[in-house]
């Protein structure tokens, strides 16, 4: 499970795959990859094979370095193949914006928590937040809002259509926090929830430690 989940992690932050809604879904990057790798190298049957001799290793039947030495074979025949085959990648989520650092232009991509512009040059590395996903609920559809902008013109949107600049969203809490809306308790709670399993949403997080709340 734990190899399972730093690989899931590297598919997201490597944008192979994005959350659509609650599903998982493979981006063009993604598919197109799929398209580009022998069939082999998406084959079970592989993994399995490789599985098997790791097993015979531990057990003193099979020798590691000739193992390793056919993987290193293995990997460099696979590039030689992919790399004369005529076929290339295209970006389909390039932008017009041009990196600050390298100049090249960037591309629009759908991050873990929310969306972002990244340089395509991957040794240039650079990343620049658009919006992030929110824990706040919209007081229309009580669905979770994106938070996106920056300083003073950040505003929360949600997909029913309602917006909401993170000034108004701060006031209406607090007038809420006011009417007895919400105690201590829960707002700890909450803070200490975000904490863990959101760090970068901290904007609903901020506006709520500001609040005088009843204990």
């Amino acid at each position: 499970p734990a190899t399972r989940a730093d690989i899931i992690e590297k598919l997201f932050s490597s944008f192979y795959m994005e959350r659509n809604g609650k599903e998982i879904v493979p981006t063009s990057k993604g598919i197109q990859l799929i398209g580009l790798v022998p069939s082999e190298l998406k084959s079970p049957e592989l993994t399995a094979k490789w599985e098997q001799q790791l097993s015979e290793i531990s057990k003193g039947r099979e020798d590691r370095q000739r193992f390793i030495q056919g993987i290193r074979s293995y990997a460099t025949q696979l590039v030689s193949e992919v790399s004369g085959s005529g076929r290339t990648y295209r970006h389909d989520n390039m932008t017009r914006a041009k990196c600050p650092e390298c100049g090249k232009f960037l591309l629009q991509v759908k991050g873990k928590r929310g969306e972002m512009l990244v340089c395509q040059d991957r040794e240039c590395g650079y990343r620049q937040g658009i919006s992030v996903q929110s824990n706040a609920r919209c007081p229309q559809c009580h669905k979770k809002m994106k938070l996106q902008g920056e300083g003073e013109q950040k505003i929360f949107t949600c997909a029913c259509g309602y917006r909401e600049k993170l000034s108004a969203f701060t006031k209406r809490k607090e007038q809420e926090g006011s009417k007895g809306s919400y105690n201590k308790r829960e707002v700890n709670h909450y803070l200490q929830k975000q904490q863990k399993d959101a760090p970068l949403n901290t904007a609903l997080a901020d506006a709520l430690a500001k609040l005088n709340l009843p204990k």
